[in-house]
């Protein structure tokens, strides 16, 4: 099997539902609604039998997003939860980062320097490593990973509108294509690690 761009959406849509954690529906008094409901219908006894009452499940999830604890895709999410904690650091934490649901803070910096380190900043001034740094951060802190508001880009380095685009919007792209690249590189090592836990069974 290749690693081509289809391949590379079916995982990024299976790594988010391994990673979703469910969360009850809510009725509209913000209280959660029951996973599971009876039928309410009146039982009928037939020759001294009680016809059991129907019981459904209450609470869907679309394909891609969070997912019933007993959904029949379970083991598959298992599967990919731990072929996700036997990559390297970087690649399990920035999979958790982009595709997981509320993930922790905690993996920020570890991410924010395997960006940096990709960057061709080695002849820019200290002031401008710092700013380019300043812009990683907010761009990942939003989870602004294909696209962002440059606004907010300009404001947290406290720079004019005018110098952003003189100065750092060129920046700004090569933040873009790193982003891009680390998550190839991470969706094609988990679809190599995944594979070869599959076949290994």
């Amino acid at each position: 099997m290749t690693f081509d761009e289809r391949q590379q959406e079916n995982d990024r849509i299976l790594i988010t539902s391994a990673l979703a954690h469910y969360q009850p529906a809510k009725t509209s008094d913000g209280s959660e609604r029951a996973i599971f409901s009876i039928d309410n219908h009146p039982t009928k006894r037939k020759h001294r039998r009680i016809t059991p009452q129907t019981m459904h499940a209450t609470s869907t999830r679309n394909k891609g997003v969070s997912r019933l604890n007993c959904s029949e895709d379970v083991f598959e999410h298992l599967k990919v939860q731990r072929t996700i904690k036997a990559l390297s650091p970087i690649v399990a934490s920035w999979l958790v980062y982009r595709y997981g649901e509320n993930p922790p803070q905690t993996l920020l910096p570890l991410l924010i320097e395997a960006v940096m380190d990709q960057l061709p900043l080695t002849k820019c001034r200290k002031k401008t490593q710092q700013n380019v740094r300043l812009m990683l951060t907010e761009r990942l802190s939003r989870r602004e990973f294909d696209d962002c508001l440059q606004r907010h880009l300009f404001e947290s380095m406290g720079v004019s509108e005018q110098a952003y685009y003189a100065s750092y919007a060129k920046h700004n792209t090569n933040i873009t294509k790193q982003i891009q690249a680390l998550d190839q590189q991470s969706l094609l090592a988990f679809f190599q690690c995944h594979n070869d836990f599959s076949e290994s069974k």
